[in-house]
C-alpha cells in the first residue's frame, strides 16, 4: 500500500485495512478520540496512526495534525 508516495509494510497496511476507518495522509481519520491504552490494545503496529487522540496527562481530546506530540496535547507538551 502506498500513501502519498510512501510504501508501507504489508502487515501495517493490512492492519489499517482491518480497522475499516478511513485512512488519509498517513493517518486513520477516526471520528472519536482514542486513548493510548485503547490504541495499544487495538494493535501496536498502528499506535501512532490515529488522528484524534486523548492526552495521557490531562485527558483532553486533540488532533495530532494541529497540535501535540505522540499522546500528549499541545498544552502538556509545552
Amino acid at each position: 500500500m502506498k500513501d502519498n508516495g510512501w510504501e508501507m509494510e504489508t502487515l501495517v497496511s493490512h492492519t489499517i485495512d482491518e480497522t475499516e476507518v478511513p485512512f488519509y495522509n498517513g493517518l486513520l481519520q477516526n471520528a472519536e478520540s482514542i486513548s493510548l491504552s485503547a490504541a495499544q490494545d487495538y494493535n501496536s503496529l498502528i499506535l501512532l496512526r490515529w488522528r484524534r487522540r486523548e492526552c495521557v496527562s490531562c485527558s483532553q481530546v486533540f488532533d495530532i495534525t494541529s497540535e501535540g506530540l505522540l499522546y500528549k496535547c499541545g498544552g502538556c507538551v509545552a
